[in-house]
């Protein structure tokens, strides 16, 4: 996959979490299959540091996800402890973390 086709693929999940309006949690599971698809699909050409940030979002978000697909409650974003707001926490920061990545990879290609 070229640089460019990466880059489409971040902006094309990155217009998804800024067009939705409902609970983090939920958004990332809806669009995490996506970003895991993309997990493999890193260019060589990336720098490594962002290699690094990439693979490290890719396996955040594979951890985060439900012990059972049908079941998301089984999800550690939806712990009982603080009324789930660890888990709402966690899912702001991977989903600020990925639109950066896609940020800084756009910058490259500019």
């Amino acid at each position: 996959m070229t640089t460019e086709e990466f880059q489409q693929g971040l902006e094309n999940i990155v217009r998804q979490f800024q067009a939705a309006d409902y609970d983090a949690r939920h958004l990332l599971l809806d669009l995490s299959e996506k970003i895991l698809e993309l997990e493999d699909q890193c260019p060589p050409q990336l720098p490594a540091n962002l290699k690094t940030e990439w693979n490290s979002i890719c396996q955040e978000i594979a951890e985060v996800q439900p012990a059972f697909k049908s079941h998301r409650k089984t999800s550690i974003l939806f712990d009982r402890q603080g009324m789930g707001q660890p888990g709402r926490q966690t899912a702001i920061a991977l989903i600020t973390r990925f639109v950066a990545l896609s940020k800084l990879v756009n910058r490259l290609n500019a």
